[in-house]
């Protein structure tokens, strides 16, 4: 779930999604099939990741991808030097939802993507692990 704290990090938290995008692109998935070496897994990968990206267009469609919150509020208390004790208190406030453009046709573009390894006969193995060399 989406932790609220997070929103103060808003220059971050754009990185985010990038980030964990590259990750998960290192982490490839792995596609067998005997006799094929992992360069003809991966040469088949990219054949059939175009042919599904030809054959199923983006459908962009603007939707909610975050809900709307109570961000709970804060009290901020520091002693001066002069041992007075000073409070800021940040009442809680309703944060709103949040709306993007979501390609709903990811799913059927990854299933047509499976159906062409799977013709060739190639059979899925899972996540191949990150290699950094």
């Amino acid at each position: 779930m989406f932790q609220p704290w997070l929103l103060r990090y808003k220059p971050a938290m754009r990185l985010l999604p990038l980030t964990l995008a590259l990750l998960l692109a290192a982490c490839a998935e792995r596609w067998e099939k005997p006799g094929a070496t992992e360069a003809d897994s991966d040469a088949a990968q990219a054949t059939c990741t175009a042919q599904a990206a030809e054959q199923i267009r983006p459908a962009m469609v603007w939707m909610q991808v975050q809900p709307a919150y109570w961000d709970s509020g804060e009290t901020h208390c520091w002693t001066s030097p002069n041992g007075v004790t000073n409070c800021t208190r940040r009442p809680p406030r309703l944060r709103p939802p949040i709306y993007d453009w979501v390609d709903v046709n990811i799913p059927i573009r990854q299933e047509a993507r499976a159906k062409c390894l799977a013709e060739q006969g190639f059979t899925y193995k899972g996540l191949r692990p990150l290699r950094l060399f």
